[in-house]
Parts: C-alpha cells; sequence; structure tokens
C-alpha cells in the first residue's frame, strides 16, 4: 500500500496480534485517562482531492505561525505534501471532529471487510502517527 503514513500503519500486522486491543492500552493510546475508541479525531491541516480518488495532505514548510508564513513566503516554498493511499484517505475524510473512532472503525469495516483486520489495533496506530505528525488532533 502506497503512501508515507499508510504504509506502515496499514502494513501487515503480525500474526500473533489480537483481533482487538486491550482496553487497557487503548486508554494508555488516548492518554488523559480517556478510552481511545471514544475520542473524536479532527483533521488540522488542507488538503486537496487528487484524480484518482485519494488525498494529499498540506502541511506548512515552516510551521502554521506567523514566523513561518514569512519564511514561506522568502523562500517561496510550497507546502510538504503527504499522499495518503486508499485506507489512509478513506480514514482521513472520517475524521470530522463529528465521529469517534469506534464510528470510525465501524464505517471502515462495512467499506473494506476482512481487508482492514484487525481493524482497531491499526486504526490506532495510523491515528496516532497522524496525530504525531500534526495533521489532526482530538477530543474526548
Amino acid at each position: 500500500m502506497g503512501g508515507v503514513l499508510p504504509q506502515r500503519a496499514w502494513g501487515v500486522a503480525d500474526a500473533s496480534s489480537p483481533d482487538n486491543t486491550s482496553r487497557e492500552s487503548q486508554t494508555e493510546m488516548a492518554g488523559r485517562g480517556a478510552n481511545l475508541l471514544d475520542v473524536i479525531p479532527e483533521r488540522t491541516r488542507a488538503f486537496r482531492d487528487e484524480d484518482n480518488g485519494t488525498v494529499t495532505v498540506l502541511i506548512p514548510r515552516f510551521g502554521d505561525g506567523r514566523v513561518g508564513g514569512v519564511l514561506e513566503k522568502f523562500f517561496r516554498s510550497s507546502p510538504i505534501t503527504l499522499h495518503l493511499d486508499e485506507m489512509g484517505t478513506a480514514v482521513w475524510r472520517l475524521c470530522d471532529g463529528q465521529r469517534s473512532v469506534y464510528e470510525i472503525g465501524d464505517c471502515l469495516k462495512a467499506k473494506f471487510g476482512d481487508r482492514i483486520d484487525p481493524i482497531y489495533e491499526r486504526l490506532g496506530a495510523f491515528l496516532h502517527q497522524m496525530r504525531r505528525v500534526g495533521i489532526i488532533d482530538w477530543r474526548t
């Protein structure tokens, strides 16, 4: 599967992996005592739709602040582009600030079936990776 983020998070799951992450590890991943399945992810970056149906996320090269804006204009730089594959695009579109991780998982299961198993383990890893690079945030 293509794409920088999805390739790692949506790669082939270890055969010994459980079908779902334990409630304790979900809580630990969400932080502040929240269960990951209950958090609501929301996109924080601009994006563009590609002709092939996927999404490219646009990340400011020098950050979001005033200085970053000045540097981008001075160096005439374009944003960093992050190309998502089919599954990454589906997750991105579902991170609308309205759906919980549990609801997103249900939508993905309906769309991709067994190809996406173990769903919540893979979804949790991908969401954490997206949050770590600053393209989503979440609320509880």
